[in-house]
């Protein structure tokens, strides 16, 4: 194989890489993170496009009541869905490749292994990236709509303001602000919150190593709960099993903080042909090298807010 100096030559080999590695780096992804993992077992990775992202959301109930005979029935129309809408986020990792360097990997599968590192170190750098978004409160802009803006009580979520009316009231979630020492009742009493005295739950808590350390040191002598290694969702992630819900140490995870999700109501979208994507290669100017970027256009989603909860100021 002729040294691929020509980047139209290297892009080629780009391209035939990443076709090979797809699926690792798809595995490697989507395994760094257990709301990720989870979301992947259950179909809400959603590959869309579009200049935003519309979720259909329901804020009220339909007319109805009990009635006798013949009725009568209300048949005035009642608005009581809306749609919150998204912007594309979009994250890139970029990696330089020196001409000596494929020089030295001339032949044709050592290229191929050269480009492939490159490939899998940059979906790594992407999923960091994506681990520390999650966690986003609105202040960069710029990143994933993070669980601790998407999970809140007042600011604008999906381009609703939370307030007192309808649909501002539906898009809240569940905030306790309490503090304290971590304990089962508590976290049963912040998942009946986000049930909404209903049988739906959340069903994945995520909190740091410390306050799951501080959990498990609780419950380990009362033998009702485990801590185990899971199934196939979790990628082997080691979680507390509580009432149903899976309690996760996230090393993203801010300080103090534990979150109940229901991720039948969380999608993480995807841009068609915009999920890792390699951008280049661009030789560079005034440098013996050519550069890359594997780029990912993203955003997570939240179609129920009050089946979700926050706390925050937990203490060991």
């Amino acid at each position: 194989m002729a040294i691929p100096t020509d980047s139209r030559a290297l892009n080629q080999v780009l391209s035939l890489t990443r076709d090979e590695v797809r699926p690792q780096l798809i595995d490697l992804f989507f395994n760094s993170n257990p709301l990720f993992a989870r979301l992947m077992a259950k179909n809400k990775v959603k590959v869309s496009g579009g200049d935003e992202i519309r979720v259909p959301f329901v804020y009220d109930q339909l007319p109805g009541d009990w009635y006798v005979g013949l009725g009568p029935f209300a048949t005035t129309q009642k608005e009581i869905i809306t749609v919150m809408r998204f912007d594309w986020k979009q994250v890139y990792a970029e990696y330089t490749l020196p001409e000596i360097d494929i020089w030295k990997n001339s032949g044709t599968h050592q290229l191929v292994d050269l480009v492939a590192a490159s490939m899998k170190v940059a979906t790594m750098t992407i999923a960091e990236k994506m681990g520390t978004a999650l966690y986003n409160d609105g202040t960069n802009t710029a990143q994933l709509t993070g669980l601790r803006l998407a999970i809140a009580t007042t600011g604008t979520y999906g381009k609703i303001v939370r307030g007192t009316d309808p649909i501002g009231t539906a898009v809240k979630g569940n905030v306790d602000t309490t503090g304290g020492p971590i304990t089962i009742p508590f976290i049963n009493s912040l998942m009946g919150t986000a049930s909404r005295g209903g049988a739906v739950k959340p069903d994945l808590l995520l909190t740091t190593q410390t306050l799951w350390d501080a959990v498990w040191a609780r419950v380990q002598p009362q033998q009702r709960f485990d801590a185990k290694s899971g199934p196939s969702w979790d990628v082997g992630v080691d979680y507390i099993n509580i009432n149903g819900s899976a309690l996760v140490a996230d090393s993203h995870c801010p300080t103090g903080y534990l979150f109940g999700l229901n991720t039948d109501y969380t999608d993480l979208f995807v841009g068609e042909g915009k999920d890792f994507y390699v951008r280049g290669p661009y030789e560079l100017q005034e440098q013996d090298g050519v550069t890359a970027q594997t780029v990912l256009y993203t955003e997570l989603c939240i179609s129920s807010p009050g089946l979700f909860f926050n706390a925050s100021g937990l203490t060991a």
